[in-house]
């Protein structure tokens, strides 16, 4: 069973982001306030494009962490408020989850750190509204899944209200990526 409380999980991510030693980014959970109506739904495409340029599918799948790594700035200067990158998990139902990791992985990569290519993690962007913003997940299951449809889609909203799977932050802000070699000098590893 999916459980959902997002806003519950923001606050164990933040704490458990914390409880690493990792620095967490400044911010106010404002759980009434809303940043993502239609009018910026609607800006959003040109948004993204004006921050990133053009990518194919294929580089939306593979740059998840850098996309919105990157996206942080563009989308805090155009909503103007805190956008805070978020590392974490979907969970879809299943024992395994989507790019689901623990405590145990987050231990061993500060300790070891990252000796380089892919890792399984995905990421987003959380608004101190806890709405999300998440512009490779759709893609990537589209890409991965050799389905017809969902290429070039973006979730954005409460993520409570998302039917059949639940996001699950695990580390609030991008210390961790620095910390463990996924950040170096402006290359992020996915």
């Amino acid at each position: 069973m999916i459980s959902r409380d997002y806003a519950a999980e923001w606050d164990i991510a933040v704490e458990r982001t914390k409880r690493f030693g990792l620095e967490v980014p400044s911010h106010e959970v404002l759980s009434t306030h809303r940043y993502l109506g239609d009018a910026q739904l609607a800006e959003f495409p040109y948004v993204v494009q004006r921050g990133l340029g053009d990518l194919d599918f294929p580089d939306v799948v593979a740059q998840c962490m850098a996309i919105h790594f990157r996206l942080v700035p563009v989308i805090r200067d155009w909503l103007k408020c805190p956008v805070l990158f978020t590392l974490g998990w979907i969970d879809d139902g299943t024992e395994k989850g989507l790019f689901k990791f623990d405590d145990n992985f987050i231990s061993n990569k500060l300790e070891n750190g990252h000796a380089g290519g892919t890792v399984n993690l995905h990421a987003w962007l959380t608004l101190p509204s806890m709405e999300v913003i998440d512009v490779a997940l759709a893609t990537t299951m589209a890409v991965l899944n050799e389905m017809p449809n969902g290429h070039g889609g973006v979730l954005a909203g409460r993520p409570d209200s998302f039917n059949g799977f639940a996001y699950k932050p695990m580390l609030v802000g991008p210390d961790f990526l620095r910390q463990t070699g996924l950040l170096m000098e402006g290359a992020i590893y996915m």
